[in-house]
């Protein structure tokens, strides 16, 4: 089983995922093998916690106006919002967000650096590590 992905979200999005508003995560890059993986978001600044996650039921890639027609309703921007995320990009990447979850107790930065010496927060998205993965399961129930 592959590694769960830690993407890093902007707070105003992370609520609209949260709330289900928004259903497809913007990336200039990403693997297109990610399908049906689980994700957990860390929500930047100022809050910065891992406040949850989702499964990615679906990716779209191609160029950003074949991305746009499937994710207009989805993204949560504005069309010129998506065309100055994808400024000199060929390919845009969205993913289909689906099984949205939210930890009863978001584990703050400093909470995380404690439990995982070496924690990075990525500045897009990385791969978990598997001690990190082992423990930051998604709540049961």
């Amino acid at each position: 089983m592959t590694s769960k992905l830690l993407l890093s979200v902007k707070p105003y999005f992370a609520d609209q995922i949260f709330d289900g508003t928004k259903t497809a995560e913007l990336r200039r890059r990403i693997s297109i093998y990610v399908k049906n993986q689980e994700v957990l978001i860390y929500v930047t600044t100022p809050v910065r916690q891992l406040r949850g996650g989702f499964r990615i039921e679906q990716v779209w890639s191609g160029p950003p106006e074949t991305v746009w027609e499937k994710v207009s309703d989805k993204a949560g921007v504005t069309k010129g919002d998506f065309d100055a995320y994808y400024e000199g990009v060929k390919t845009a990447y969205a993913l289909k967000i689906t099984d949205v979850w939210e930890y009863d107790e978001p584990f703050g930065l400093e909470s995380l650096r404690d439990m995982f010496e070496d924690f990075v927060i990525p500045q897009s998205w990385r791969y978990l590590k598997t001690n990190e993965s082992q423990v930051l399961q998604r709540p049961s129930g």
